[in-house]
């Protein structure tokens, strides 16, 4: 990792969280995002071993780049970030779906392409989805759509930013979600 740091956005609690301490200790210096700035600072000195933390919030992207801006040469780019919406067309909430939105799909973008000069021919970006992409529940109207719209926007990166190497996952609720329970 002595080509750069890795910078997770969303790494302040759940997957992106464990990446954070997996990458930790490693060779390079580890960045974590999270929409509270104590928060992510928090989370920083929880993973230890020098990880940094930021405070952005993904659903205000014009306050993304000046966020990015000190953060060097990258040879990982991991967005995890999630919100939880459980927006029913019956009582479908046009608010909570554009926050949703702006910060999955606009949000994601603005990330990238603040932080593609940092990023080498060597370096990848990981873009977390949801397995509602695929499995789609009650309630998952806004999930499910921007889950489908992370595999299109992994498409087009991947043809934009050759050869860096850009991948999607798509994981259902994990073991530590309070959703698991659900």
């Amino acid at each position: 990792m002595a080509r750069g740091a890795v910078l997770i956005v969303g790494g302040t609690h759940g997957l992106g969280l464990e990446l954070a301490k997996h990458f930790a200790g490693k060779d390079g210096e580890v960045i974590v995002t999270g929409r509270d700035p104590q928060r992510a600072a928090a989370a920083a000195r929880e993973i230890g071993h020098g990880t940094r933390g930021l405070g952005f919030d993904l659903a205000e992207p014009a306050k993304i780049a000046p966020a990015l801006k000190d953060v060097g040469p990258l040879h990982h780019l991991v967005l995890a970030a999630i919100e939880r919406d459980e927006n029913k067309i019956r009582d479908y909430d046009v608010s909570r779906a554009l926050r949703l939105v702006t910060l999955k799909l606009v949000g994601y973008t603005e990330v990238v392409h603040a932080l593609h000069p940092s990023l080498g021919t060597d370096s990848s970006i990981l873009i977390f989805g949801g397995g509602a992409k695929d499995k789609p529940y009650g309630g998952s109207t806004v999930v499910t759509t921007v889950n489908a719209g992370v595999q299109g926007l992994v498409r087009t990166l991947v043809m934009e930013l050759a050869p860096i190497r850009v991948n999607a996952i798509h994981p259902g609720i994990v073991g530590d979600s309070p959703y698991w329970s659900a």
